[in-house]
């Protein structure tokens, strides 16, 4: 499989911005070039996580989303911009809040489970690029099993 090439879409809009953001960070399988080149472009090193309540720097996210790829295929059922608020005049900054239905089979053994989560993302302009700067997300849907994303306490 070849990597798609890195393409940064600069009049994406925001809820673009984001959905393309997670397409290419869960929802690619088997390309952890792409997912690295993705979260190096557009997460910020300093940006703020927290999933189910558990804070975390960034570089524990990307550990998630390795994990993540090496245990399990997810596949997105729905996408759906619930709030996008921009913060600038462009509209290139701003938050947005998200819902996302999607499934994941294990590569182990091939269960398939169902999950739900909501993102509230934020985005900003730093160094003339776009970037996530921090994302608080609820998920649910058997965490740390049948390939779900193991977020730790």
């Amino acid at each position: 499989m070849t990597t798609p090439t890195y393409q940064p879409a600069p009049n994406e809009t925001l809820g673009e911005f984001v959905d393309l953001l997670f397409k290419r960070l869960f929802f690619i399988e088997n390309d952890m070039a792409l997912v690295t080149l993705t979260f190096e472009n557009d997460v910020a090193a300093d940006a703020e996580i927290a999933i189910n309540g558990s804070s975390m720097p960034a570089s524990a996210f990307l550990d998630i989303l390795k994990d993540f790829h090496a245990t399990a295929v997810a596949k997105l059922t729905k996408t759906e911009d619930l709030v996008v608020v921009p913060s600038d005049a462009g509209a290139r900054s701003g938050v947005v809040a998200q819902h996302l239905t999607f499934t994941s089979t294990s590569k182990t053994d091939g269960k398939v489970a169902e999950h739900v989560s909501v993102l509230i993302v934020k985005v900003q302009e730093k160094e003339g690029k776009r970037v996530m700067t921090s994302l608080v997300e609820a998920f649910s849907g058997a965490v740390g099993a049948a390939g779900a994303p193991n977020v730790g306490s």
